[in-house]
């Protein structure tokens, strides 16, 4: 959930098609309400990884329910942070959440796009922030312990590290999981663009 940005992850699949259905479900959650966002890489400037990233842009320009932010690190990789517009806004408007953003320098008065650009501009300068697990809906407390609180000991990983109780964080990634498989179901039988709209 935090450190130095040198990966940049590649989106391979054989082909375009087979590519949206793999972004499609990647991004299930956050379509069905599950996530509030979600952080896909898009490496190279070659024109096949430029025409993968606007195919995938136009495609969720047909959802209702979630938007975008595309933006460049230092290394040169191209990130689109998808997200869920009112979930991820209930997510940091809750009190915890807020009050624990506030603390790591984000500004006082909340606005969704001010936070959206405060996460994304330290991810330009090269730093995946800790706190990005907030925005991608992991429990605080798991965000809390990954960044070392000493009352906070890891208990497991299952998707992220978890720390302390793993009720609520296994409640979560259940619904993560049951929602990528819910997506996949409908990929047997819908298009990749019936289901951003059906979702």
């Amino acid at each position: 959930m935090g450190g130095e940005l040198n990966h940049c992850y590649c989106l391979n699949k054989n082909s375009e098609y087979e590519f949206i259905r793999w972004i499609i479900e990647a991004l299930g959650p956050v379509l069905l309400g599950v996530k509030p966002s979600e952080i896909l890489s898009f490496p190279g400037n070659d024109l096949i990884s430029i025409r993968k990233k606007e195919e995938v842009k136009s495609i969720i320009n047909i959802s209702s329910k979630v938007c975008y932010k595309e933006f460049n690190t230092l290394n040169g990789c191209s990130k689109i942070l998808f997200y869920n517009y009112l979930l991820l806004e209930d997510t940091l408007r809750e009190n915890r959440n807020l009050r624990f953003l506030k603390g790591h320098n984000y500004p006082k008065e909340y606005n969704l796009d001010n936070y959206l650009n405060h996460m994304i501009e330290k991810m330009q300068n090269g730093v995946i922030p800790h706190e990005i697990g907030v925005f991608l809906g992991y429990p605080l407390k798991d965000v809390i312990g990954f960044m070392g609180h000493p009352s906070l000991k890891l208990t497991k990983v299952c998707g992220w590290k978890v720390y302390g109780d793993t009720r609520l964080s296994d409640k979560k990634y259940r619904e993560i999981i049951n929602a990528k498989n819910q997506i996949r179901t409908m990929l047997q039988i819908n298009e990749p663009e019936e289901i951003i709209q059906l979702a």
